[in-house]
């Protein structure tokens, strides 16, 4: 008898994975998942999209639109839509729902995430590097509390994604969309994060008047206190040095994620360098770090503009320049926050065409106080 029901069960597992036809699930779902691009101050963004209604309801990572000033949407067929607006969003999860001028559109059918189990296969399309329509397989590998401790759960798989991938679907074996892929973690390969699907459902039933995306901007600027965090660290902090304020996105525990906040004054600030002038626009800084075994937090800062410089008189020539840096927090409390960065020295000429400063970056102290 126990062989018996050994075989069934073999038997049972073998169906299950016959069941599981990749080919019709991405025959199934693509034609509504679509490719989102827009401009920032940036530069150029890109990012993935689910239809969820006809009538031109896309669903997508808040991250991917977050910031644009522009944006358009490329459905499967090849059709383009010039114009966006947001009619739902949720910082917390990373969610939002915009809105295009479309009629009959293909949807992809949406799922229960609450059935959601850990080993079933599944399916990631989108847009990784703007190559639409890119197809990934892999299992759910866990549904978990979310890593930073926001407040919701994820659903963890080892389908391949990247830059791109973000605000496509995972799917199930029946083609539905059970999760909106959000994360990677970074430095890692098989550990990918995906918005369950449940938390977009509650979000189509509560669609709001339609903002532009400078409304949208405005509107995620007036942060508001989160009032289930119970750190009793504030959110924005302001350096004594410079009177850069910056906001604390994520701290907890042994780890620190932190970004400059820019007013729309210093996004436009524009200044010399070799070769021409050059505008910096929107020069993006965010914060990485972890506390080691001496009760330091170090890490990285990461700072990326966009830049332009006389090429051929008086033609201009733009570049993306990224940089990374240390940085090291020595000293945090509620009140105050010490510590050094390697910054590039006053007075050091920049390259916009090599993205090169003329003077190595140098170790320098720093203090921050609450906002």
């Amino acid at each position: 008898m126990r062989l018996l029901l050994g075989l069934f069960a073999a038997a049972a597992a073998a169906s299950a994975q016959s069941s599981f036809n990749s080919a019709e699930i991405v025959a199934k779902a693509s034609p509504g998942v679509v490719l989102i691009k827009g401009e920032a101050s940036t530069g150029t963004i890109l990012g993935s999209g689910v239809i969820v209604s006809r009538d031109g309801k896309i669903a997508t990572n808040l991250h991917v639109i977050r910031d644009l000033k522009s944006a358009g949407v490329q459905i499967a067929s090849g059709e383009i839509y010039d114009a966006v607006s947001v009619v739902a969003f949720d910082d917390r999860k990373d969610l939002a729902i915009i809105k295009i001028a479309g009629f009959d559109l293909p949807v992809v059918e949406l799922g229960n995430s609450n059935d959601v189990r850990s080993g079933e296969p599944v399916v990631a399309i989108g847009s990784p590097r703007g190559l639409q329509g890119s197809v990934t397989t892999g299992v759910v590998s866990a549904i978990r509390d979310e890593p930073s401790g926001a407040g919701f759960k994820v659903i963890q798989t080892d389908a391949a994604v990247n830059p791109g991938n973000s605000g496509g679907p995972l799917l199930n074996a029946r083609g539905q969309a059970i999760g909106i892929v959000t994360a990677k973690l970074r430095g890692s390969e098989g550990l990918n994060f995906v918005v369950p699907i449940n938390y977009l459902r509650g979000m189509l039933d509560n669609v709001q008047k339609p903002l532009s995306l400078d409304e949208l901007r405005a509107n995620l600027a007036a942060t508001k206190p989160d009032v289930f965090k119970s750190s009793g660290y504030p959110s924005l902090w302001k350096s004594l040095s410079s009177g850069t304020v910056h906001r604390v996105r994520f701290f907890e525990g042994d780890f620190i994620y932190a970004e400059t906040v820019l007013t729309e004054e210093q996004r436009k600030m524009g200044f010399e360098g070799p070769g021409g002038r050059f505008i910096a626009r929107a020069a993006v800084d965010s914060y990485e770090l972890k506390k080691d075994s001496n009760g330091v937090y170090r890490g990285v800062m990461r700072v990326g503009f966009t830049c332009s410089y006389l090429s051929f008189w008086p033609v201009s020539a733009y570049h993306q320049c990224k940089f990374e840096n240390q940085i090291e927090f020595s000293s945090v409390n509620p009140n105050r926050i010490e510590g050094r960065g390697l910054w590039v020295p006053d007075g050091a000429k920049f390259d916009c065409k090599k993205c090169t400063y003329s003077k190595p970056a140098l170790w320098t102290p720093f203090t921050w106080i609450p906002e």
